[in-house]
């Protein structure tokens, strides 16, 4: 019998372009001369979307021109059509407000956020613009970039420093995050995330596929009794990262924050290292920690043991499959990918989130899965 063809890998595009952008050029630099200090004479010179990254937010690059100085901006433009349930850029400011609190954790500083949705159509906020590199989605940067012209130390040394990061975010005062409770869904922050992604299941139309089904109900029968509170970042990974060298100077994305605890960050690392390596057949970048030597040096870094490590890759596996059956509804109907592609992205991502629930639904598997390692 002939083998199947292997399934073409479909790149996922970035944002697209939502808007003609001269259009909102005048609003938007009257905006910006009310609300920079001592911007009244600022004059906008460039407008642009950023490129290799993104798939959620419209985002809008500005240059903007102060006397003899020329200063970058970041517009984040809210959206009615969400790639995550319940996104809302007025917390995502917030976010960024607390961080300017926390001189450690490198963030862009915030402009000011704008409810009236006269110039974009929704609410905005906008933040200075952060120079420096970010580790590319498209084309990724295990493929191609500046990350592959690194040395092995000064990737490893990258690697290090992102690690280390997430333990700052780790330590963030939940006092400075209360606005992200939902006491609604639970009685705590990983009790919350969980009924939250149930929820999405079914917003998003993920809970007819089985395997969703089965991962709700062994989440739902296998939550931790006890688990350690903690702020997490969400989408954890380099490319959430802008980098000057191999230095972090700011941190980005907060469609997926939550209360969930510092464990929910690092299986989420792991289940977007599996995705964009194992499961694309592509290696791991040399000096580029494996999911098991990311977590070791976490503790390390932490002073304390990663707990319930095997719920939460279950939980991870399944906020990524969900995500994997809204983006591609998303891309088509936004004209961006065709419907075999729609069809590939579907079906095609995470199968091994059946092997992970191909055990008795009686209680944790443990940490001997072999994706740590991989």
């Amino acid at each position: 019998m002939a083998e199947e063809p292997a399934q073409e890998y479909v790149q996922i595009p970035t944002k697209p372009q939502m808007r003609e952008l001269n259009d909102v050029r005048a609003g938007l630099q009257a905006w910006l001369r009310a609300h920079v200090p001592n911007g009244g004479g600022l004059e906008i010179t460039d407008l642009r979307i950023p490129t290799g990254a993104g798939v959620a937010n419209e985002t809008i690059l500005v240059t903007a021109r102060e006397g003899a100085s020329e200063t970058g901006y970041v517009v984040r433009v809210g959206t009615t059509y969400h790639l995550f349930m319940g996104m809302d850029v007025e917390v995502h400011c917030r976010l960024y407000q607390m961080l300017e609190g926390e001189p450690h954790i490198p963030s862009p500083p915030i402009i000011g956020y704008e409810p009236d949705k006269t110039l974009f159509g929704e609410p905005f906020f906008v933040m200075r613009r952060v120079d420096g590199l970010v580790p590319a989605d498209d084309p990724h940067y295990y493929t191609a970039g500046w990350v592959t012209d690194l040395s092995v130390p000064e990737r490893r040394q990258l690697w290090r420093n992102t690690v280390e990061l997430m333990t700052k975010i780790h330590r963030v005062d939940l006092a400075k995050v209360a606005f992200l409770e939902r006491p609604h869904l639970g009685r705590n922050g990983l009790e919350q995330e969980m009924n939250h992604w149930i929820a999405y299941a079914k917003w998003c139309g993920g809970d007819a596929l089985p395997i969703v089904r089965k991962a709700a109900e062994w989440l739902q029968a296998n939550m931790p009794a006890d688990p350690p509170p903690g702020f997490s970042w969400g989408d954890s990974r380099p490319p959430n990262i802008i980098f000057k060298g191999v230095e972090p100077v700011a941190l980005l994305d907060w469609d997926m924050v939550s209360i969930a605890g510092p464990e929910c960050d690092l299986a989420w690392w792991t289940v977007m290292d599996q995705s964009n390596s194992t499961q694309r057949g592509l290696p791991r970048l040399e000096g580029f920690g494996t999911p098991a030597e990311t977590i070791a040096l976490w503790e390390d870094m932490m002073g304390r043991k990663a707990q319930n490590l095997d719920w939460h890759l279950v939980l991870n596996a399944l906020r990524i499959r969900l995500v994997m059956v809204r983006l591609p509804k998303m891309l088509f109907d936004q004209g961006l990918i065709n419907a075999d592609q729609r069809a590939s992205l579907d079906s095609g991502e995470m199968e091994w989130l059946d092997d992970l629930l191909d055990r008795p639904l009686t209680g944790p598997f443990g940490t001997a899965w072999t994706g740590w390692n991989l």
